[in-house]
């Protein structure tokens, strides 16, 4: 999956594949996870030597941002669990194969990196001294393995197993063990590109005035992943996402081109109704040959006024952030 898919799209989706009558390659295709009760767990392939703790300073939410997921997912790690294809990047922190078992079935390895955690309290395993858990599709056809890297947020990495192999809880099981080692021993690090935003903190990137004033009210944010935080005011809701995608100057939506100033055009697009929307976003600097990376706001008002622009507080942001954002 690329970055570029947003998380609205992905529940979209889901809604459309729950409501199809034909085949769907369950390979390819992100689900909500179902938790697999406290106790009742399967923790083979685990270690289950010590008690797992988090907050390892190996884990910690900046080294973690730095880390490159493709090369986590390893071959010789891969062909563990089956025959490995060629790795895909998703965004900053999400890598995945879509390989085969041993048996010729099936089967997708994505690995997240930083990913929240809403039920860190579940985790009642350990994979390399870390609180783990598993959770699965009652369809059988995916499963979920989270290790709990650290606390206040709750975050962790995730290892979702997905299509026909016998026994997905297993593979998943595996390649988060062997990549959970990894981390800690020597983690494979991105070369930081001048002006890259991967080490950028979002819910750091705002200051307090500029949030205040289009929420209406002072908000610390609350990080959805590495490189997403999102603010709730008292009358309004903004969310901050760095993420890898195309260049939004070469199109492929309906979106308005609006200057920035400094050089830099965004885009956005506005909903108004009972709520007020916007999504702006701008290419901030080239990735690699296909991806750039890509400042992503989305804003919503609950109570507009009649007539109200949506875009005016996340341009003033937008701008804000051109201003003190690392330069390329």
């Amino acid at each position: 999956m690329r970055g570029t898919l947003l998380a609205a799209t992905a529940v979209a989706v889901m809604v459309v594949v729950a409501g199809c009558g034909g085949d769907v390659d369950t390979t390819k295709v992100t689900y909500t996870r179902t938790t697999v009760p406290a106790g009742q767990a399967n923790t083979g392939g685990a270690t289950e030597t010590g008690t797992p703790r988090s907050d390892d300073p190996a884990f910690t939410i900046d080294k973690l941002r730095l880390v490159e997921p493709c090369e986590l997912l390893t071959e010789d790690l891969l062909a563990s669990v089956g025959k490995p294809a060629d790795n895909t990047r998703g965004g900053f922190s999400e890598c995945s194969n879509y390989m085969e078992d041993a048996d010729g079935e099936d089967l997708s390895i994505t690995l997240t990196l930083g990913d929240s955690v809403t039920n860190a309290a579940d985790a009642d395993q350990n994979i390399g001294g870390l609180p783990a858990m598993e959770s699965k599709l009652d369809s059988g056809d995916a499963c979920f393995i989270t290790v709990v890297t650290s606390t206040s947020p709750n975050f962790g990495l995730v290892i979702q197993a997905g299509g026909s192999a016998k026994d997905l809880c297993k593979a998943g099981r595996t390649v988060m063990a062997g990549v959970v080692e990894a981390i800690r021993a020597d983690p494979p690090e991105y070369d930081a590109a001048k002006g890259t935003l991967l080490s950028v903190d979002p819910c750091a990137a705002l200051d307090e005035a500029a949030l205040t004033a289009a929420l209406g009210a002072d908000d610390e944010g609350a990080p959805y992943n590495l490189h997403w935080c999102n603010w709730s005011g008292e009358s309004a809701n903004l969310g901050l996402w760095f993420r890898l995608g195309f260049d939004p100057e070469e199109g492929g939506s309906d979106a308005k081109p609006v200057d920035l100033g400094g050089g830099v055009t965004g885009y956005q697009e506005a909903t108004t109704s009972d709520v007020a929307s916007c999504e702006l976003q701008f290419a901030h600097r080239p990735f690699d040959s296909e991806d750039s990376e890509i400042v992503h706001l989305f804003y919503d008002k609950s109570e507009p006024a009649k007539g109200e622009d949506p875009c005016v507080a996340p341009q003033a942001l937008a701008k804000k952030l051109i201003a003190t954002l690392p330069k390329p």
